[in-house]
């Protein structure tokens, strides 16, 4: 299994992502992409990254801190174009395989939006520019997300909907665009909406993740989530494609090899 969005950097592992990372590949998981959200979570997650060769790294800014690049008019900041700079910096990493978490979170409104979609429009034309895949966050913004990739464009590379949280019409048209849907814990819940969504979208448009160390899968609800328990997402996603584990396991690796990972050495 390959954990498709993970923050091993986090404080909540109090400095001992890499134990977190040993524990999980006892548990069956061989892979983490470690995703940034600023600069300084960024940096970290490439440091990570160099030290094990299952471990990848992403660097972005996350739309709460949108006012790192621009103003609350959604202008493009002196301070934004220096921290841009700093981010294709870091993209430049042999072990930089995306850009994100980027979007729009108009949940907790914590940037202004204009700032949100500045910072986003800035960041997909970075990806492009490096021919880099996005990994993306949307929270409570799916009309608007889907209405301003029709506008700008995707980057080449396409990307995942990180935490994927769509209904139906999200489903078709992030497959029509060959997004793939980033599935964790959620799924397991009893209220969760995610099984018709996975259901609808079949294995090979899917990625597993855990975001831990948030979203814990049912029953560790109310816990710190670790990669470790990405086999209780895995198993939840094969009961509800009627299908054996270890296939929707091969066809979700595959995806994330294909996604973040083709023009690299490979899986290790």
């Amino acid at each position: 299994m390959i954990d498709s969005h993970v923050h091993l950097n986090r404080h909540e592992f109090a400095g001992a992502g890499l134990e977190v990372a040993a524990r999980a590949r006892l548990a069956g998981v061989g892979g983490f992409l470690n995703v940034g959200y600023d600069p300084a979570s960024s940096r970290e997650s490439i440091a990570l990254a160099e030290t094990a060769a299952d471990i990848w790294a992403t660097v972005g800014v996350h739309p709460h801190d949108a006012l790192l690049l621009a103003d609350e008019q959604g202008r493009l900041t002196e301070a934004g174009r220096e921290c841009l700079g700093r981010l294709e910096e870091l993209a430049r990493h042999p072990r930089v395989v995306a850009i994100g978490e980027i979007g729009l979170d108009y949940f907790r409104d914590l940037s202004p939006r204009p700032a949100q979609r500045t910072a986003l429009a800035a960041q997909l034309e970075l990806a492009a520019r490096l021919d880099k895949p996005v990994v993306f966050h949307v929270r409570d913004a799916w009309p608007e997300l889907m209405a301003f990739i029709d506008e700008v464009g995707l980057p080449p590379r396409g990307g995942v909907l990180h935490s994927f949280s769509g209904d139906a019409a999200v489903v078709e048209w992030a497959l029509a665009r060959g997004l793939k849907l980033g599935i964790g814990g959620v799924v397991t819940y009893k209220q969760s909406t995610l099984p018709a969504q996975v259901a609808l979208a079949g294995p090979d448009h899917l990625l597993l993740e855990t975001d831990a160390p948030w979203l814990p899968p049912v029953p560790h609800r109310g816990e710190r989530n670790e990669p470790a328990r990405l086999g209780l997402v895995l198993d939840k996603v094969a009961g509800i494609l009627q299908m054996e584990p270890g296939e929707v396991e091969r066809r979700t690796d595959a995806s994330f090899a294909a996604l973040f990972l083709e023009r690299k050495a490979g899986l290790p």
